[in-house]
């Protein structure tokens, strides 16, 4: 007979094979397939439902609560610099520097830039207009298309 510690990682095993399954298979919406994978799993493991409700709102709430905040004021002021024009400078002042053959390379210092001194979804959000921008620019750099093995 397994130890209750195996059982709880093939419980856990068998809980991430499912979720693959429900989104990539069948299509569930992947906040759905997680939010039900979640609770069978703490059910399956014997959590008591009064438990389950109350550890998948705090994990949840606090997972939310902090990544909302920067993902909401991020988007903000992602919109504000698409707005202003200042998305528009950043990506022609390093294009006219780097010049239209190399504008792969104006992304890569735009991203180091703006990345140093900020998290990752905090800079994300701030190149997504730069990077539209410098495409609707320049389609034919191909500067966002990659093949599967992120390959241009």
């Amino acid at each position: 007979m397994p130890s209750h510690g195996t059982f709880l990682l093939l419980a856990a095993l068998c809980s991430i094979i499912v979720l693959i399954v429900l989104i990539a298979r069948y299509k569930v919406n992947p906040f759905i397939a997680l939010m039900t994978v979640s609770i069978a799993l703490a059910i399956a493991t014997g959590m008591p439902m009064q438990t389950v409700v109350h550890s998948f709102e705090a994990g949840v709430g606090g997972t939310l609560g902090h990544i909302a905040i920067v993902i909401g004021l991020g988007t903000m002021l992602g919109k504000m610099m698409a707005e202003s024009g200042g998305a528009d400078q950043i990506a022609f002042t390093l294009i006219r520097i780097f010049g239209e053959k190399r504008v792969h390379w104006a992304m890569v210092v735009i991203g180091f830039v703006v990345g140093l001194p900020v998290f990752f979804e905090v800079g994300f959000v701030l190149l997504i207009p730069i990077a539209f921008i410098v495409t609707a620019s320049f389609p034919a750099a191909d500067v966002l298309m990659f093949n599967s093995n992120g390959v241009p």
